[in-house]
């Protein structure tokens, strides 16, 4: 019986728009940091590697990554003032749908969040959205290392057994491969089109979770 749901957030309950590594540029304004447009983009490139690259995520060890990849000398409070506006990223609202799926589930499940980012941020834009209130805790990434290794999925399933929790994420590698290899169960949620050989729960709209759960 399942007892707990873990939610990843970024592309499964909030999407995460090309339009956000805008705020890069604000950051670098505020700083007063001269920068062109490639410089924003090798910026917004290296965050992102430096995520590709380590398990663990730390801001002060991003900002190094940054310089030394990019062979500049930011301040810290570069990545800092960065993280804090992507933690304001969000659309004006959230989709009913969503906000119907969450009211649905939290009435019959222990609900959480399992995070590949930072924790304030991330329930920043919770709060922003008013769907902060449907959750227990947020794991981040800040902590343990990111999914897929197990150490959030343990975590994340607190004192229950891995088989009375279910993970509903975007990315099968990390999300629905990770959580399987704990044996939690995993119900992707997927727009695309997809090679992968999978036989488990597959959904593509969030109140398909009404169904199921």
């Amino acid at each position: 019986m399942i007892k707990r749901v873990i939610f990843d957030i970024d592309n499964t309950l909030i999407d995460w728009k090309e339009e956000y590594n805008q705020e890069i540029n604000k950051a670098l304004d505020e700083l007063k940091i001269q920068y062109t447009e490639d410089d924003c983009k090798k910026i917004g490139e290296a965050i992102s590697d430096y995520e590709k690259d380590n398990y663990i995520f730390n801001l002060d060890k991003t900002s190094e990554f940054i310089n030394k990849q990019l062979g500049k000398n930011y301040p810290k409070e570069l990545v800092y003032k960065i993280i804090e506006k992507w933690g304001k990223c969000t659309p004006e609202k959230i989709e009913p749908q969503i906000e119907e799926v969450l009211q649905y589930l939290s009435k019959k499940y222990e609900m959480v969040i399992l995070t590949d980012w930072y924790k304030e941020p991330q329930l920043n834009r919770l709060k922003i959205l008013k769907i902060d209130k449907y959750f227990l805790e947020i794991y981040s990434a800040e902590n343990f290392r990111r999914k897929p290794f197990p150490d959030g999925f343990m975590l994340a399933k607190g004192s229950n057994k891995p088989e009375e929790c279910v993970m509903i994420g975007d990315d099968f590698e990390r999300d629905i491969k990770g959580a399987i290899n704990c044996g939690i169960n995993a119900i992707w949620y997927t727009h695309k089109n997809n090679n992968v050989q999978y036989q488990g729960k597959i959904i593509n709209n969030l109140i398909q979770l009404k169904e199921i759960l």
